[in-house]
């Protein structure tokens, strides 16, 4: 019986409130246009491109590095290729990216990745969570090591909502429309065209530039097997993948130089999949960055657009895949004309 009693009692001073929360951020998000228009949000446009748009076609992923500094237009109209550009979140880490381009990878596919050097593995569960907010069959690409660090999580994430949903209450500054005209502001779903490729920031004036430092400990063992499974994966579907290094600020590469040598030589001798360029092929002054040391602006977008194509140009493998679909594409022109012609 006491037993029972304390059951009870931690039901109603521990989970009932958290069942409140979360009943109040569900209806937060169904209502309050606000919370549709969040950087975040943008899962939704672009999970919905990867399941909508037919293959063959470019996918790109990264963090937020290619979201920045894709210009997909040029990349479609140069390989013949519709492109997704599934890029959106660094912390989201390389096992859930690889897990979302598993769910949405089709035979045909043509699939470009790169990593920040600061991308974990099990990446940060709070911007998981909050991504399954809005999209939530993305929980499943969420890998929790034990039950403990699911349920503190969970409730860690919900305790977050509570100061936040408090928090704009009260504050309705963000009340305003966010849309790619937009001079002021970046992280916005609204932000982004219809390829995936963001926008707003190509409107916006300068500003510092901030210069991540990779943590001295990074290891990429796990990321490179992240990678390595997938690959496994997209062969056996019919996709062809390639990787390349990220953008990054010369200033950000000098002051981790010793940690990028490290990373670099554990993908060039463990990752299975085809790489593309050098992590000095990627770097740009940093003149040709926004606000980040991996998120170019509108020169530096259009000079990293550029470099890609000619990595793909060099890439014989690359060349070999693009030369097969088109192959294909024109074989029912071609049997439809010879069975005219009989």
């Amino acid at each position: 019986m006491k037993f029972l009693k304390f059951i009870l009692k931690l039901f109603l001073i521990g989970f009932l409130p958290l069942l409140a929360i979360d009943s109040a951020r569900k209806l937060d998000l169904i209502f309050d246009p606000r919370s549709h228009n969040a950087y975040i949000a943008t899962i939704i446009d672009k999970t919905k491109m990867l399941a909508t748009v037919p293959s063959p076609r470019l996918v790109l992923m990264s963090g937020s590095s290619m979201a920045f500094g894709i210009n997909s237009d040029m990349l479609e109209d140069e390989i013949g290729l519709p492109v997704v550009n599934a890029a959106l979140h660094f912390n989201f880490g390389s096992k859930y990216m690889m897990e979302e381009l598993k769910t949405y990878l089709k035979k045909g596919d043509v699939v470009l990745i790169t990593l920040e050097y600061m991308v974990r593995s099990e990446g940060k569960y709070e911007e998981q969570l909050i991504a399954a907010d809005f999209y939530p069959p993305s929980q499943k690409w969420i890998h929790f090591p034990s039950i403990t660090e699911k349920i503190s999580s969970y409730t860690t994430h919900r305790l977050t909502d509570c100061r936040l949903m408090i928090g704009e209450a009260l504050n309705h500054s963000r009340s305003k429309p966010i849309s790619i005209a937009d001079t002021t502001s970046i992280f916005y779903r609204n932000c982004f065209s219809s390829k995936g490729d963001l926008l707003c920031h190509l409107n916006n004036p300068p500003t510092k530039i901030a210069y991540p430092t990779i943590p001295s400990d990074q290891d990429f063992s796990q990321q490179i097997k992240d990678l390595n499974d997938f690959y496994a994966f997209a062969q056996q579907k019919g996709a062809k993948v390639f990787f390349t290094f990220p953008c990054l600020a010369q200033k950000s590469f000098e002051e981790n130089a010793n940690i990028i040598k490290k990373i670099s030589a554990q993908i060039k001798r463990h990752l299975k999949i085809p790489i593309l360029g050098t992590p000095q092929y990627a770097l740009m002054d940093d003149t040709l960055f926004y606000d980040n040391a991996y998120h170019p602006n509108d020169k530096g977008r259009e000079i990293f657009t550029k470099r890609i194509l000619t990595l793909f140009e060099n890439s014989d493998k690359f060349q070999k895949s693009i030369q097969s679909i088109r192959t294909k594409k024109q074989e029912p022109l071609a049997n439809n004309i010879n069975s005219k012609n009989k």
